[in-house]
């Protein structure tokens, strides 16, 4: 009935039989046919026709869900083989879907518009607004919007709403926003309330409403938003507007991220790896898939999360995939970590000229750490020429944009006079500008310009105060630093419980090393000893953190049964932990457990694994017994060439550690040939990476032609680099520079700085330097004191050229009251170390001591 009124040219009986065949109403679903019949009631002026017609066109129309995609595909490549396919194709002959005409869509939407339908006024506005079908002009748009509004519409009220907020990119007027959206969010309409509450939570120049934020999302959410899904998940992570909880945070944002939105698997992640309950297991499970989905900033943080092992194995090489896959979609912050993983051979191989590539790279988009390693690959000519100004001209601009490691850098080289002419004072400036950006070791670095009165008056306050702040922002080596001066009395009265609580400061921020320490003192019995359970508990956390040498502590505690119940169990499980987090003494250990068969199977060759181990660490004890295991077995090979070509193949991939050993061993003739020539290529690879011993050891080698000025230059060069990353080696080795005019002006008092800076890190040496140097110069009793003071720290170090001249300030009484049965023991104690005249000391002042003094003699000091 309806075809035969339509085909009569009936607009209504036209417009009917439209929506018969885009409903499968009476007829053969066609959506085809429906847009023919809405073409033909629409050019007869129907407006109902016009607006659906804009409707379909503006969004495409799907083929029908009961079509099979086997029939799909016959119907659309129209072929012509066997009765069924001849049979769909002339049932279907123009297809069965309708493909999106954003032209088409203005038209009739214009059309519509035009004689009042508020639907389509509403999508012509959205056409406006967002250029599709239409040029870009939001007047317009807010013109059709709000004619759509006007007639109460949802969708014009939504339009207003939204373009008002800014959600078109023009300017916004949020209170404008919220008059439009409110109507439409009472009306039930879920993206208002989702649009509402967000502007309720972070709108600008309206009064913001947290609570009423969570009850408009939970609404949206529970109308089938992912959006407020993720938004009301993302309250609940935090306590926003709603009481905070894990569980109801978890839920919304894992329905949210089952519908597809992404932004939800990453709260997930984030959600897992904070809190008390934290999962970093489960954290890096979720991370993966959504970075499986294409997620880039989830590529980005599972690569990191690779790098540090945090819920995944640590591997590099599968963390450098993930960020070359973030950096292919464009995550301009990853730019950065491929570059420095090239220029460390860290999961990708070392490759300075692509380092810089992709530090260029990152450059064109702002990347400040960026700028900052372009100025590290410059000054040190790594894949570019080397160009000192430019690399300081990187760092700068690094610097503007906020870069502390640059602002500190900059510190350090005015500092060493690292190609440069040398400025404390300029220095200082640059330490400043790395403090104020964040850097707590800026406010360490400045503190010891204050403390020395290096491009300022000395002030002992003020660099202690800068010390204080430092560790109270979290900086260990300040916290170091401050036990070391309350431990020597170098610029502060040493007080014994002082230096205790900040070593205690030190372990409380991380410092396994310092933990470690604190066990010592316990296990000596140190006055002021530290309370037990504290240190114990120290040891635990360093240990739980990873951390060898605690792992190794714990061990052995347990193990012996010392300071803590005996449990052979645990002993294993921490001393293994050890062992494989890379501590010498545990991988020795071990080997010597899998000897014995202690708790575990007689394995030898697992105990040459852990030998070997230990020995690629210099561990002379494991290379013993590595040896000795090779030659019970009757091995040909020399077991230290084994070790130096494993040292090798970690060199060749760019480890610095590795570089530095080869060249070493290249240099004493270990496990290989002696050569000077590799030793110095394998130690400037290393040095180029910023190795302190490197750069120590080589300048050493340079230093052994002294004829030759150039190799003298580039030495002290080195020395300076590593004295100013804080190496306690170089600044011994470049005060004993300027002590002797080795390739420098001779300086005494840049001498005794540098002296005093390795001292005060427990440099032996340097000790024992410092002590010498003050003697030449001391002309009263409180000069004799300070002599002494070094002379001590150095002996009780187990220098045995110190133990000689603190015999001898006894002998004297410089320093100290006049004491020969002191200084006898001292002359034993020297000469128990192996000192060469310690002897003839002992003997000449027996001969002249009295029973009664020759008695006390036999006494330690």
């Amino acid at each position: 009935m309806f075809r035969a009124l339509a085909e009569r040219r009936l607009t209504q009986a036209q417009l009917r039989l439209g929506q018969l065949y885009e409903r499968g109403e009476g007829v053969l679903q066609n959506l085809v046919e429906a847009v023919r019949w809405y073409k033909r009631a629409a050019e007869q002026g129907s407006v109902e026709a016009m607006g659906r017609l804009g409707e379909i066109y503006l969004i495409g129309m799907a083929p029908p869900g009961t079509v099979t995609p086997t029939a799909l595909i016959l119907i659309e490549k129209g072929a012509a083989e066997g009765g069924q396919q001849s049979l769909l194709k002339r049932l279907y002959p123009r297809g069965l879907s309708i493909a999106q005409n954003l032209e088409q869509a203005a038209h009739w939407n214009s059309s519509a518009a035009d004689a009042g339908d508020a639907a389509a006024q509403a999508r012509l506005g959205y056409q406006y607004a967002s250029g599709l079908g239409k040029a870009l002009d939001l007047k317009e748009a807010e013109r059709w919007f709000m004619a759509a509004a006007q007639q109460q519409h949802a969708a014009g009220q939504l339009g207003l709403g939204m373009l008002f907020a800014g959600g078109y990119g023009e300017p916004h007027d949020h209170a404008v926003a919220l008059r439009w959206l409110e109507p439409c969010a009472a009306g039930g309409n879920s993206t208002a309330q989702l649009c509402l509450a967000m502007l309720l939570l972070c709108g600008e120049g309206i009064e913001h409403d947290e609570k009423r934020a969570a009850t408009l999302l939970t609404q949206a959410a529970k109308a089938g938003q992912p959006a407020a899904m993720f938004h009301l998940g993302e309250l609940h992570r935090r306590g926003t507007g709603v009481s905070q909880s894990a569980t109801e945070a978890e839920s919304w944002l894992r329905r949210a991220a089952t519908r597809g939105y992404l932004k939800a698997w990453m709260s997930l992640v984030h959600l897992f790896r904070t809190g008390a309950d934290a999962d970093l297991h489960a954290a890096a499970a979720l991370c993966r898939q959504a970075a499986d989905l294409g997620d880039g900033e989830a590529q980005y943080l599972l690569g990191q999360l690779y790098l540090a092992g945090e819920g995944v194995p640590r591997d590099p090489s599968e963390a450098a995939r993930w960020l070359k896959l973030a950096a292919d979609q464009n995550v301009t912050v990853v730019y950065e970590r491929p570059g420095a993983l090239h220029a460390e051979g860290l999961g990708l191989p070392q490759d300075f000229q692509a380092a810089a590539d992709w530090f260029h790279r990152a450059a064109t988009v702002g990347d400040a750490n960026t700028l900052y390693h372009l100025g590290t690959l410059r000054l040190g000519g790594l894949g570019v020429p080397r160009d000192p100004r430019a690399g300081r001209r990187w760092y700068r601009k690094a610097s503007l944009q906020g870069s502390a490691a640059a602002s500190l850098q900059l510190g350090i080289l005015y500092a060493s006079g690292q190609s440069v002419r040398r400025s404390y004072s300029i220095a200082a400036r640059w330490y400043q500008i790395a403090a104020k950006q964040g850097a707590s070791a800026g406010l360490y670095k400045l503190a010891f310009l204050n403390l020395r009165g290096l491009g300022m008056p000395q002030d002992v306050a003020r660099g202690l105060r800068l010390l204080g702040e430092a560790a109270n922002a979290g900086n260990t080596e300040a916290a170091w630093a401050l036990y070391r001066q309350y431990s020597t009395g170098e610029y502060v009265a040493a007080n014994a419980e002082q230096a205790t609580e900040w070593l205690m400061r030190a372990a409380e921020l991380g410092s396994g090393a310092a933990a470690c320490l604190l066990a010592q003192r316990v296990q000596r019995a140190d006055p002021p000893s530290p309370p037990l359970n504290r240190v114990l508990e120290l040891i635990e956390k360093g240990a739980a953190r990873g951390h060898a040498a605690a792992q190794s502590t714990l061990g052995l505690w347990y193990y012996e049964g010392k300071h803590i119940a005996q449990d052979v169990g645990k002993a294993m499980q921490w001393l293994t932990g050890a062992a494989q987090n890379g501590n010498a003494f545990a991988q020795a250990w071990y080997g010597d457990v899998l000897i014995r068969g202690e708790g575990v199977p007689v394995d030898r060759e697992a105990a040459a694994v852990w030998y070997e181990r230990a020995s690629l660490q210099g561990y002379a004890g494991a290379m013993a017994a590595l040896t000795a295991l090779r030659i019970e077995a009757g091995a040909a090979e020399d077991p230290l060439s084994h070790v130096f070509h494993l040292w090798l193949r970690a060199a060749e991939h760019g480890n610095a550690e590795a570089q530095y050993r080869v060249g070493d061993f290249c240099l004493r003739g270990v496990g290989t040939a002696p050569s000077l020539n590799d030793a110095r290529r394998w130690l400037l690879a290393a040095a180029l990476q910023d190795h302190l011993s490197a750069m120590t050891l080589l300048a050493g080698t340079l230093l052994q032609r002294p004829s030759d000025a150039a190799d003298r230059a580039q030495a002290v060069e080195l020395l300076r680099r590593a004295a100013a990353l804080g190496g306690a080696d170089a600044q011994y080795n470049l005060g004993l520079c300027m002590r002797r005019a080795y390739g420098v002006e001779r300086d005494d008092a840049e001498a005794e700085r540098l002296y005093s800076a390795a001292a005060s890190q427990g440099h032996r040496l340097a000790q024992l330097a410092l002590g010498s140097l003050k003697a030449e110069r001391a002309a009263n009793d409180e000069d004799w004191d300070e002599v002494v003071r070094w002379y001590r720290l150095a002996a009780e170090s187990g220098h045995p050229s110190a133990m000689v001249a603190l015999a001898r300030q006894y002998e004297q009484g410089r320093g100290v009251a006049a004491d020969r049965a002191a200084a006898l023991a001292l002359y034993r104690q020297a000469l128990k170390a192996g000192h060469a005249d310690a002897d003839f000391e002992v003997r000449r002042l027996e001969a002249q001591l009295q029973p009664v003094e020759f008695r006390a003699g036999s006494l330690e000091v």
